[in-house]
């Protein structure tokens, strides 16, 4: 099963992880976040769980959140917002410690591991619509199963926890198919090793994809189209504004709903140039330290760290260009960037006589410091996830409107406001 070592890591990350997640959004227990309310948790109660897990939202299937929606429905009413919070953080607990053993063939340090484990809630962009809910997970899962398809599964429970995190991944968010580049680097590694099989993730990620995409072509295809206004230099911008400047450049503006109008000013050409450097920077470190890594035999590592800069910008130019650029999809390309980053920074003092160098440490504490500081400046999530009203001022509203009115329904707003979106409440649950 688990060595004793990964026990107590594993406690340790899921706690570290679920007391981080309170910290940066104590918030999310006052009231539901968009689809955690108006979808998944009104049609647990209106519809019930088995026709709500074959539900659709925006043309494909959130099953980790149906099941998250139903489970919550069967909490009392008053509770409803506490045990959906409570139940996100147990995932990103989840995810979280999962990243941490899996990374352990990319990152050889503890500290490095811990980082990049913790980012899926520490990213700035994560605060923008994505932390503290269940419709918003698929995109942490998304990183999570990254890390996982470059792991290695060595014991009967590492192996069936990440076949089932994959599958899981594959059935909340069809973006697992941009994995695919991954999983092929992952049988590359096994075949150099000599192994006679393809890893079991591999399947778990082809059963996720296929019966993700086999789900979307047999009911809902043709539902979701084209996102409108699409530009590719509005994507290009909006990569170097909110996944490069907004996550690594401490004290960047924040960012809107829609920070960029389309018009060119001297100020958009001002940040695009600053974050210009930063690729460059990034860039530059990532070639160089490929040389040394090549050098010391380093092989895997290096063409891991290459593929994942490459998947996680390719990722938000193919996302961004054909459907959205909204914020959500940022996360998964940051990660992507500060997983790179992280494995750059081992290979730094990287000798062919070993790998715990002195330079190497420094290289890798360097590189948190900086990351840290970038999300310590970005702490605070957004105002669209920490203002608006309670789900308990919401439900004393609904009673009065039951008890003073013949209607069998009342309206609980949840957030985000400008939606103005209501879960409508069945008076008999709150009697």
């Amino acid at each position: 099963w688990l060595v004793a070592r990964d026990r107590r890591a594993v406690v340790a990350v899921s706690v570290f992880g679920a007391v981080l997640l309170w910290a940066r959004a104590p918030f999310a227990v006052r009231n539901f976040w968009a689809e955690d309310g108006i979808v998944h948790y009104q049609d647990a109660l209106t519809i019930g769980f088995f026709d709500s897990l074959g539900t659709n939202v925006d043309g494909y299937y959130h099953m980790g959140s149906r099941v998250v929606g139903s489970v919550v429905a069967l909490a009392p009413v008053s509770a409803a917002a506490l045990v959906n919070y409570l139940i996100v953080v147990l995932v990103v607990a989840w995810i979280s410690s999962t990243i941490y053993l899996s990374s352990e063939t990319t990152l050889k340090s503890p500290l490095s591991r811990v980082s990049l484990a913790m980012s899926v809630t520490l990213l700035p962009i994560v605060g923008f619509e994505s932390i503290a809910n269940s419709a918003n997970l698929q995109y942490l899962l998304l990183c999570g199963s990254s890390v996982v398809l470059l792991g290695r599964q060595q014991t009967i429970w590492r192996r069936t926890n990440d076949v089932v995190f994959v599958v899981v991944t594959g059935f909340a968010t069809p973006l697992l198919i941009c994995a695919a580049p991954l999983v092929g680097i992952r049988v590359w590694r096994d075949r150099r090793a000599h192994r006679r099989y393809p890893p079991a993730v591999a399947f778990g990620w082809m059963f996720g994809v296929v019966g993700q995409l086999s789900l979307v072509a047999l009911f809902t295809f043709g539902s979701r189209g084209l996102g409108e206004g699409r530009s590719f230099q509005r994507t290009f911008f909006l990569f170097l504004d909110r996944v490069l400047g907004y996550n690594f450049i401490p004290f960047w503006p924040r960012i809107t709903g829609e920070s960029y109008s389309g018009s060119v000013s001297a100020t958009l050409i001002g940040r695009a140039l600053v974050c210009l450097l930063v690729a460059f920077l990034i860039t530059f470190l990532l070639f160089r330290v490929a040389r040394t890594g090549l050098r010391s035999g380093e092989t895997n590592r290096v063409a891991a760290m290459t593929l994942i800069m490459i998947n996680g910008g390719a990722f938000w130019l193919f996302v961004g260009t054909l459907f959205s650029t909204q914020p959500r999809y940022a996360v998964f390309s940051a990660f992507c960037i500060t997983w790179s980053v992280l494995i750059a920074a081992e290979l730094v003092g990287t000798t062919g006589a070993g790998n715990d160098s002195r330079t190497r440490r420094q290289a890798s504490a360097g590189i948190v410091f900086l990351l840290l500081v970038a999300f310590a400046t970005h702490w605070t999530p957004s105002e669209l996830r920490r203002t608006g009203p309670t789900w308990s001022d919401g439900l004393r509203t609904a009673e009065e409107v039951c008890a003073t009115t013949s209607s069998s329904t009342a309206p609980v707003q949840i957030l985000p406001v400008y939606h103005n979106w209501k879960v409508e409440l069945p008076c008999e649950r709150m009697g």
